[in-house]
């Protein structure tokens, strides 16, 4: 009986580490990479992310509640170029078309039909401490930001960071990135300066710029040796480990509005986050304070900020990873009773690493009384949301 107990948990656990070698549909895919000369070469990859929303969607009629609704389109759908130009020299060119079909009547939507560039940019590396890149790419702020929405814990990115990837209008913009790592990466820097706000574009409603000062941004992250991190993601697939520490500002001055205005405004963010994982159990921490400041007495000072903390653990074998995040963000802390909280509970199966997998999140958010989303007949709304990734 012992002998065929012991054969029993032999075989399980035989099973067990033959299923965590690969999965399902066997290892992740990197795209089609073509070599074009001894030092260039392109690698070519398409991102389809097809996605399925029910619940507290949109707000009855009159506008004092929310109402159930379901809405089907695609979340993402990308083509991405990029590679070797040559020796040292690095290129990224991504045409994107999110949010195709995505009904304009749910809350917070911002549907399009139509393809543009998100990404276009090239990089040299002087050596590993000094690289510059320049053109159109992320702003080097915000852990969760900055991670691919390819290799996210949970669907959806917390509310605060969302707000401050719109604190200089554009999250993706042409800018200079001076950025290098030092002792194998124990210490990295990003330093960058871009346009910010362009003149024309809309600051506030009826309220326009003009022009405005440089966007000048600083991150840096420290990392114990042994425990650097590859490259950034949510969710490592139960693969090695890392723990990072990082602070970033950014901020512009000057923001002069338009139509003769004698009124400027001035817009800083300060943020920290900690990030690490050994093996399956992932975890993340990020604070976020950002601020508008306007000469124009008639707008009182605004700072919004806020924090979220997540964690995963991806159970080898079956490749599933439940998840979880509470956020808060303060909507203005300036003002009472302006915060919204946030708790997502949500699972991913990954049927081929990140190059196909499928997540399922629910979302309830409160909010505060003077909070924008709080309703005269309701203070809460729950989301579900059902994604699945293509990625090849």
């Amino acid at each position: 009986m012992k002998r065929l107990l012991l054969a029993v948990i032999m075989t399980l656990v035989m099973a067990q580490n033959a299923l965590a070698a690969d999965f399902l549909f066997g290892g992740e895919t990197k795209g089609l990479k073509v070599k074009i000369a001894d030092d260039t070469d392109m690698t070519i990859r398409i991102r389809m992310q097809p996605r399925l929303d029910f619940g507290d969607l949109v707000k009855s009629e009159d506008g004092t509640s929310y109402e159930s609704e379901s809405d089907m389109y695609l979340r993402r759908l990308r083509l991405e170029l990029g590679g070797n130009l040559y020796k040292n020299l690095k290129y990224a060119l991504v045409f994107e078309a999110d949010k195709n079909s995505k009904s304009s009547s749910t809350i917070g939507s911002s549907p399009t039909n139509e393809v543009k560039i998100q990404m276009a940019n090239i990089d040299y590396k002087f050596s590993d401490a000094f690289q510059s890149r320049f053109g159109k790419a992320k702003l080097p702020y915000s852990r969760v930001s900055l991670t691919s929405s390819s290799e996210q814990l949970l669907i959806e990115r917390p509310a605060s960071t969302e707000a401050a990837k719109k604190l200089f209008d554009d999250y993706y913009q042409a800018h200079l990135l001076l950025h290098g790592r030092f002792a194998e990466g124990v210490l990295a820097y990003n330093l960058a300066a871009g346009d910010g706000w362009e003149p024309n574009s809309k600051l506030h409603t009826g309220v326009n710029v003009h022009r405005s000062g440089l966007l000048y941004i600083a991150r840096v992250e420290l990392s114990p040796p042994g425990w650097v991190e590859a490259k950034k993601s949510d969710a490592p697939l139960g693969k090695g480990r890392h723990l990072t520490a990082a602070i970033n500002y950014a901020a512009q001055n000057g923001i002069e509005y338009a139509g003769g205005s004698p009124f400027e405004e001035d817009r800083t963010l300060t943020g920290l986050d900690v990030s690490g994982h050994w093996n399956g159990l992932t975890g993340q921490f990020e604070y976020n304070t950002l601020e508008e400041e306007s000469t124009d007495p008639a707008r009182t000072e605004k700072k919004p900020r806020g924090w979220y903390a997540q964690a995963g653990y991806f159970i080898n074998g079956y490749n599933i990873e439940p998840a979880l995040r509470y956020e808060e963000f303060d909507q203005d802390s300036e003002k009472d009773d302006m915060k919204e909280k946030t708790t997502t509970i949500g699972a991913n199966w990954y049927g081929k690493g990140h190059s196909f997998k499928v997540a399922l999140n629910w979302a309830r958010t409160k909010y505060e009384e003077s909070a924008s989303g709080h309703l005269a007949d309701d203070d809460k709304k729950d989301v579900f949301q059902v994604q699945a990734q293509l990625y090849f």
